[in-house]
């Protein structure tokens, strides 16, 4: 294991996913998954689109860099004869088996190096586990994901776009939207989490396996707070953002914060 998979290990099992005495929220809770009201019925959209990306797939699912397991991976391992749950943490692989039990297989080990022979899975989902790896590595963890998974199927992972609308404002006009007022909670003494996103463009060095690009969500809970997004400004962002993706999904994947990323492996 590489200084930078210690670190972001870390994070997660001594912050992410430790709750506070308080109101039982971890960290990563407030830090990564708290919107306002307004943006839940718009993320059930979000959840649906990625569920869509499995139609047609059965089988045997690696879940790559599972975490914490939220509800929607759950929803998408219910879906498959028998899953599979890979993470570098056994805090992570613990909170997985309390989820999913015997129905699952779990592994301890890299995405970088994936202790499995090769064409053992029918479908890979990774979410927001890519940008955690060392930058110069994560063409081999992709490499790894699609190594691993049997011709002719399907990788979906979940990455972030480093040109999105919302970074755009947040970088050239800070405060064109802060007419409002959030009171968010805030998290203090919060450790270092490993980050780094490469353009869309990165992507097409894996143009032997085809690449199929989705909007997935508009923006980060971070950028809804920096952007004073809230009240009725919040509900039609949202309305306005799902009409759009809906209309003009190729657009939207390159506009919007997060994008889905679908790799089909060739035969």
């Amino acid at each position: 294991m590489n200084d930078v998979e210690k670190s972001v290990r870390e994070f997660y099992d001594n912050f992410g996913w430790q709750k506070s005495a308080e109101d039982a929220k971890a960290g990563e809770d407030i830090l990564f998954r708290q919107f306002t009201y307004h943006y839940y019925p718009y993320h059930e959209l979000v959840n649906l689109r990625t569920m869509e990306c499995f139609s047609g797939h059965t089988g045997n699912l690696l879940i790559a860099g599972a975490g914490d397991l939220p509800e929607t991976h759950c929803e998408i391992a219910q879906r498959f004869a028998s899953s599979c749950c890979l993470d570098i943490s056994k805090h992570s692989l613990l909170i997985c088996s309390q989820k999913l039990g015997r129905k699952s297989n779990y592994i301890l080990g890299s995405a970088l190096n994936i202790p499995v022979a090769n064409d053992v899975f029918d479908a890979v989902y990774c979410a927001h586990m890519i940008y955690h790896i060392e930058k110069d590595l994560q063409s081999k963890a992709i490499r790894e994901l699609l190594r691993v998974m049997r011709p002719a199927d399907r990788a979906v992972i979940i990455y972030r776009n480093p040109h999105a609308l919302p970074e755009r404002i947040v970088r050239i006009k800070p405060r064109l939207f802060r007419l409002g007022h959030r009171q968010d909670e805030q998290v203090t003494d919060v450790p270092p989490l490993y980050f780094h996103v490469h353009p869309l463009n990165w992507w097409d060095q894996f143009r032997d396996a085809s690449h199929i690009s989705l909007p997935w969500d508009i923006m980060s809970a971070e950028r809804e707070r920096s952007l004073f997004i809230s009240g009725n400004r919040a509900r039609w962002v949202y309305r306005i953002c799902a009409w759009y993706e809906k209309h003009y999904p190729k657009t939207a994947a390159r506009l919007w914060s997060y994008v889905i990323i679908v790799l089909d492996k060739r035969q």
